[in-house]
């Protein structure tokens, strides 16, 4: 019996058929070779599933590692190193681990070797920012029977969202001589430790990274609709920092996939060349350090002023080029249960917020980006007398610096990638465990009633209480002022005729990359 109670939505597939004739001469896809080029944002932080933090850790995990489950159309799960997997209770699963599937060194991959993997992806030590989104707060037992091929897995305390947990990246299946060797994991250097269809062969900081695929492998996900096309034996995963270069890059041939967040989109308008395709799993907020000795530790009415400031609208005309729409909570508005209560947001009143922010040190962090929304929020904030310093950083050293713990920032210009399409992921960004502890929650937001409430949402089987529990967690969070909802920063997936990618759940998958029959 498959149960699927998750809030992955609808599947696309950009494709391009028929045309690839047609591209230009310096056309980076070549079938004849099977090479093609992907971009990255900016380099892996870790080649370690369970310590991935950022998009482009999530893109390259997807390549090198494969999951338990994979998340499909119509709500649903295709199956990946598992071929059948059944639910007991929101506690309680059993998986069939498929035959076949072997390592980067040719080791079987066994129940043995899921579990141990696993095991150590729930393990609090092992500090996986993902583990709170797979388990909640439960410890987590992995029994296998290689005799049998099942692993089952008991948590202590029901999570409902257990079974999207094992579609994470996070929770790819690491094998053994990976888990032998965790620097080299870390490093990408241990072919042995790769369960998905392609190894990584070399890495060039800040130039590229190429991937080959596996000889023989043959567990590819099994989707609804089954995969078509050839996959490549060869992907360049190039980081560009630049949305207009990444553009430039697609036009001139040098790029067959890549992601467009701006104005740029508008030069794919009306060239036959390319496929577009637009997905929303990003949003954007502002997140306060809470933590002892900080600004805004104990302070809801110094944050409601920097609310009182900051406009959504705004925000968002100057992040996205007016693409993205306002938000009334950390997740888009397609998110099942997501809030529409308007009055919940302070209403913008910057006299009233002046006499609070007067001479106040404010230190802001973002990603490059969304550097044009940060320089937004920090000038308003000037307006208002605060004293405001802020740093646009790259990807991976946002990441780090605001997952790190400590009070090296007060305002984080959070732009959070849902990637397991359930407000829950949201929402664990501003309560529940610290990330210093594992956990998502970056500021560090003690809000025991917003987690509690959604806590319960975890372990209720009805939908009605499900979006009950979760309006009482997003009206604690917001009537506390621990984030201010900016917007949405719809991405436009741009792919070479020729190539075809699926896009679930608002995200690109990539290890559906082929190029088109």
């Amino acid at each position: 019996m498959r149960i699927t109670r998750t809030l992955f939505a609808s599947l696309i597939t950009v494709a391009a058929l028929g045309m690839a004739a047609c591209a230009p001469a310096g056309s980076g896809a070549d079938s004849s070779s099977g090479s093609l080029s992907f971009s990255l944002n900016t380099d892996p932080a870790t080649f370690d599933p369970s310590q991935l933090r950022g998009s482009d850790d999530f893109t390259v995990s997807r390549f090198l590692y494969d999951t338990l489950l994979h998340g499909d159309e119509d709500n649903t799960f295709a199956a990946g190193l598992a071929s059948d997997w059944e639910t007991i209770d929101a506690a309680n699963y059993v998986f069939t681990i498929r035959d076949g599937a072997v390592c980067g060194d040719g080791t079987p991959i066994t129940p043995t070797i899921v579990a141990n993997s696993l095991a150590r992806f729930a393990d609090p030590e092992t500090a996986s920012t993902g583990r709170s989104l797979a388990f909640g707060d439960a410890t987590a037992t992995f029994t296998p029977d290689d005799e049998a091929g099942t692993v089952t897995v008991a948590l202590s305390t029901g999570w409902s969202d257990f079974l999207s947990g094992m579609a994470l990246p996070h929770a790819g299946i690491v094998c053994p001589a990976g888990l032998e060797d965790l620097d080299g994991l870390a490093a990408g250097t241990v072919e042995g430790a790769f369960s998905g269809p392609y190894t990584l062969t070399s890495s060039t900081p800040a130039v590229s990274y190429e991937l080959t695929l596996r000889d023989g492998y043959d567990t590819w996900p099994e989707y609804a609709t089954p995969l078509t096309g050839t996959p490549a034996t060869e992907i360049t995963l190039r980081p560009i920092t630049d949305y207009t270069t990444i553009a430039t890059q697609l036009i001139a041939g040098d790029l067959d996939v890549g992601v467009v967040s701006d104005e740029n989109v508008t030069r794919f308008d009306g060239n036959d060349g390319f496929s577009v395709v637009d997905s929303v799993n990003t949003t954007t907020y502002l997140q306060f350090n809470e933590r002892e000795g900080a600004t805004f530790a104990d302070q809801p009415e110094l944050r409601r002023a920097v609310a009182q400031v900051v406009d959504a609208a705004v925000f968002s005309d100057i992040s996205t080029d007016g693409r993205g729409e306002a938000i009334l909570s950390v997740s888009a508005p397609s998110v099942a249960c997501v809030n529409t209560d308007a009055s919940l947001i302070p209403a913008i009143d910057e006299a009233a917020a002046a006499e609070l922010l007067d001479g106040v040190k404010i230190r802001i962090v973002g990603t490059t980006l969304l550097s044009a929304g940060n320089e937004y929020v920090a000038e308003v904030l000037r307006n208002a007398g605060a004293d405001v310093t802020v740093d646009s950083l790259d990807n991976a050293s946002w990441s780090t610096l605001t997952s790190a713990g400590g009070t090296d920032w007060d305002i984080n210009v959070q732009g959070d990638q849902n990637v397991l399409g359930t407000l829950t992921s949201s929402l664990l960004r501003v309560m529940g465990p610290a990330s210093e502890d594992g956990g998502r929650n970056k500021g560090a937001a003690v809000n025991e009633e917003g987690y509690a409430a959604l806590q319960s949402a975890m372990l209720s089987d009805n939908p009605d209480d499900v979006c009950g529990y979760m309006q009482t967690a997003q009206e604690t969070f917001l009537e506390r002022t621990d984030a201010v909802p900016l917007s949405t920063i719809p991405a436009s997936n741009v792919v070479r005729d020729g190539v075809q990618v699926r896009v679930i759940n608002n995200y690109l998958e990539p290890a559906t990359i082929r190029f088109s029959e």
